[in-house]
């Protein structure tokens, strides 16, 4: 992929240029992963570069919809990333929120967390009593909150993903790595 236009993709009217796609990739190929990192010039080299593309796009999205609300960043610490986060919302939005303190704030305004109802509660205390032995009401507002925290982190993914539909427009050879459309797509059915 060479990008011909030296674009990888567009969100609103910003460009993710193909250098910034080359600078971030050359940046995982120095970093401690590297030895398990695809050869750029495989199938699964030109898939890692796309899903690099879906990345960048992600945080362009993220910034694009936060100035537009007026946020700022909330901290500037990165949090360590869960993989039922990552199952919860999927793999690229649970690593921008996690690396990237702008998202974070945009998740908290878009998608704040409110406490699970209580048949809600209730009823995932009672499917899960080998985790939670104790009496409901010893339990009930911390399942709550936990509840209501996932179910904000679900909400926001649909919102982030319904935004990206809408802003991210990518460039012939950038496609999506599951997109079928193209040569290296490797999901099939």
């Amino acid at each position: 992929m060479t990008g011909t236009t030296g674009v990888a993709a567009w969100v609103a009217d910003r460009p993710v240029t193909v250098a910034t796609v080359e600078e971030r990739l050359t940046a995982l190929r120095r970093g401690p992963y590297a030895a398990r990192l695809p050869h750029p010039d495989t199938a699964e080299g030109r898939n890692l570069r796309r899903w690099m593309v879906q990345v960048l796009t992600v945080e362009a999205v993220v910034e694009h919809e936060a100035r537009a609300l007026g946020l700022s960043p909330c901290d500037d610490t990165p949090v360590p990333l869960t993989l039922a986060e990552a199952l919860r919302t999927g793999g690229v939005t649970a690593a921008v929120v996690a690396a990237h303190p702008l998202a974070r704030s945009l998740r908290t305004h878009v998608a704040p967390p409110v406490p699970a109802p209580q048949d809600e509660t209730e009823a995932y205390y009672h499917r899960n009593r080998d985790r939670h032995p104790q009496p409901f009401a010893d339990v009930r507002d911390d399942l709550a909150a936990i509840l209501g925290a996932e179910n904000a982190e679900r909400r926001f993914a649909r919102w982030l993903e319904q935004r990206c539909a809408a802003l991210v427009h990518l460039e012939p050879g950038y496609e999506h790595p599951g997109d079928p459309r193209h040569p290296d797509a490797v999901h099939r059915h």
